[in-house]
């Protein structure tokens, strides 16, 4: 692969860490809180970031690829790239809002360009879609800390379809909305998640039931050092996404 340029919406701990994960890239970025932004590129020493203040800036405009790694609200921004970039989503329980996923295909299609949807915090998405699904419960497992509670106890503290676990919980759940997208939508993926003072790592189990066979896939992720909210993998999935983008052969 040759040499990027990437723009970056958010310079929190993902969007940094793919900064620093590829240093022979250049990195065009916009965060809303620009002054500690400015103090994540000093104390990580991010030559290869160039920080702009505007979306507007024509500097964005040069990128190639877009990764939004700030929140859902910040998705809707990548419509302003989608005419001369690819995209890649992380915050993707945003796109339960159907007609905002609908935006982004059409600006695509329109543009020749793609849509990048990490496999997050999971794995078997490829089963997943492969085994025509008719059923998808997904179970995580958090610490109190990274769900923002106190429970001194396990608690269940959500058990209802994934659309309502990516609005209630849009910080926490993005696999449950990548399992939406790859299975049988956000109406009838289920969630369940639970609040554990004893679990030291981020738990995601999924049971899937298809016509090719039954399937329980099991995950134990680390958090993420900067935020506990996030699995590590996640970030290493982005990674892996831009690693492979110009690979001839794709497996999975």
């Amino acid at each position: 692969m040759g040499q990027m340029r990437i723009a970056l919406i958010g310079l929190g701990s993902i969007g940094s860490f793919l900064a620093k994960s590829f240093p022979e890239h250049n990195f065009t970025a916009f965060d809303a809180d620009l002054p500690k932004a400015k103090q994540t590129i000093e104390r990580m020493g991010l030559a290869n970031v160039e920080l702009v203040e505007s979306m507007q800036s024509p500097k964005l405009s040069q990128a190639s690829l877009a990764i939004e790694c700030a929140s859902q609200e910040a998705v809707p921004l990548l419509l302003h790239f989608l005419k001369h970039a690819s995209i890649m989503i992380m915050s993707v329980g945003a796109l339960t809002d159907a007609r905002l996923a609908e935006k982004l295909e059409s600006e695509a299609k329109k543009h020749g360009h793609r849509i990048f949807i990490p496999s997050g915090a999971v794995g078997g998405l490829d089963v997943l879609q492969a085994c025509e699904p008719q059923e998808v419960v997904l179970e995580t497992r958090k610490s109190p800390e990274s769900l923002g509670r106190k429970d001194a106890k396990e608690t269940m503290v959500f058990e209802g379809p994934a659309r309502e676990a990516c609005a209630k919980f849009p910080k926490n759940v993005n696999v449950a909305a990548t399992l939406s997208l790859a299975g049988i939508g956000f109406d009838r993926t289920r969630v369940r998640i639970i609040s554990d003072p004893e679990c030291k790592t981020n738990r995601h189990t999924v049971r899937i039931k298809g016509k090719a066979g039954n399937y329980t896939l099991a995950f134990e992720n680390f958090p993420f050092a900067e935020n506990p909210k996030t699995s590590a993998l996640a970030a290493y999935s982005a990674v892996s996404i831009i690693k492979r983008m110009d690979s001839t052969t794709q497996i999975g």
